[in-house]
């Protein structure tokens, strides 16, 4: 996910839920994120709509099983939001087409956690956190860190 509120929220919740968090680069190659998303074992993956393209033709290969979409203007506000995105959308046409079923909103993701309250997680001295991969030169890329 690019520099956007929705990254803090989302890094944190994962954190907080016990997860793992695994950060992919928004600009990979569907063969690139599909190798990351199988070495990591991902089975949830938050995506800014402007990059579900590249993650449509991915999942079917993954043991991805819950989709999130989020828009760039998301947690902006109303207007603001609604103007960033119209012009994300319509002006600068940085919307490719995709069509994921399943996919569900950050917002109604957001909603659902809210309405099961939070149960922390048991976690010891060696769990894992963060599982980052690199984008180092050639040899090196998408080995975890």
């Amino acid at each position: 996910m690019p520099n956007l509120l929705q990254y803090p929220v989302c890094l944190f919740g994962t954190l907080r839920a016990g997860c793992v968090v695994v950060n992919c680069n928004p600009l990979y190659t569907p063969r690139e994120l599909e190798h990351q998303i199988k070495d990591s074992g991902a089975e949830v993956i938050v995506v800014v709509e402007n990059f579900a393209r590249t993650l449509e033709p991915v999942l079917p290969h993954t043991a991805v099983r819950h989709v999130i979409v989020t828009t760039m203007a998301e947690m902006l506000g109303i207007c603001k939001g609604a103007l960033v995105n119209f012009v994300v959308r319509r002006m600068n046409k940085l919307m490719p087409p995709w069509h994921i079923p399943h996919a569900i909103k950050l917002s109604a993701a957001l909603a659902a956690g809210r309405r099961h309250g939070f149960k922390p997680p048991v976690l010891g001295l060696r769990d894992l956190a963060f599982l980052q991969y690199t984008g180092g030169p050639p040899g090196w890329q998408r080995r975890p860190c």
